[in-house]
């Protein structure tokens, strides 16, 4: 049995870079490593990382960060080194704030805040609403020319661990291998995550405490399970889905299915 912790890159300045092939499909194939990676952001890469980075021959970035990220935590790996970087922002409201604006908003509305409810909403508007965005990234990672590929956004954790999800069932990893794979994420970014944490408690002025927190720094069965249920309810599968909800050409996504399975 394939262990998660076999598709980990150690990088110095990354918590979460891992290669999301290996795994065995439903049908006996196996998706191809070294071809398709995730990751966080990529602004705290030691000369030594770009260097590891610069081995595993990546081609293509799909940056789902917000401009605002961007401009707050600019990336190493710059376009004149070879690679094509293509912003691709899947936005919602998490990530609508400057930090000001998050310490008012933590300090206006600390006692209503449901954090739960905004993460739902997150996935929601990222399988429903950002459509047009899902359609473009896996439109690129269906061309040959484009792999190796990497997709990242801040944490690497939920728009970054979504499309992934999203690419490994289209190509028949089971739901269960790829909601663990999905998962591990929380191991991860913990270390990250703590303190993230404590700077929200800060910002809070120490109104909002760490259990109220916990639901935005990690990844749960649940966000992961909602949207995939509906998807599976409405359309079937997920190529159905991604065909007719994400208006993505099916020559695309037969594509990307060889190229990513052997």
């Amino acid at each position: 049995m394939k262990t998660l912790g076999e598709n980990l890159v150690q990088f110095n300045g990354l918590y979460n870079f891992r290669d999301i092939g290996g795994y065995k499909t439903n049908n006996g194939g196996i998706m191809k490593k070294g071809v398709l990676f995730r990751s966080d952001e990529l602004s705290r890469l030691s000369e030594k990382d770009i260097e590891l980075f610069k081995r595993l021959e990546i081609k293509l970035i799909c940056d789902l960060r917000t401009d605002q990220e961007r401009k707050s935590k600019p990336s190493k790996i710059k376009s004149e080194q070879g690679i094509e970087i293509v912003n691709i922002s899947i936005q919602d409201k998490s990530q609508e704030f400057t930090r000001f604006e998050f310490f008012k908003f933590l300090v206006s509305k600390s006692n209503s805040i449901d954090f739960k409810s905004i993460m739902k909403d997150m996935y929601h508007n990222m399988a429903f609403i950002n459509r047009n965005k899902l359609n473009e990234v896996i439109t690129l990672l269906s061309i040959q020319n484009n792999l190796p590929a990497l997709i990242h956004c801040t944490g690497g954790k939920d728009r970054t661990g979504f499309i992934s999800a999203l690419i490994q069932l289209l190509v028949g990893v089971p739901y269960h291998v790829v909601m663990e794979e999905y998962l591990y994420s929380n191991y991860l970014i913990e270390p990250k995550m703590k303190k993230v944490e404590k700077m929200i408690k800060w910002m809070s002025l120490f109104q909002v405490s760490s259990e109220r927190i916990k639901p935005m720094l990690e990844v749960r069965r649940e966000y992961l399970d909602d949207v995939y249920n509906i998807i599976i309810k409405e359309y079937g599968d997920i190529e159905t889905y991604l065909c007719e909800a994400c208006d993505i050409k099916l020559k695309s996504l037969l594509d990307l299915k060889n190229l990513l399975l052997k």
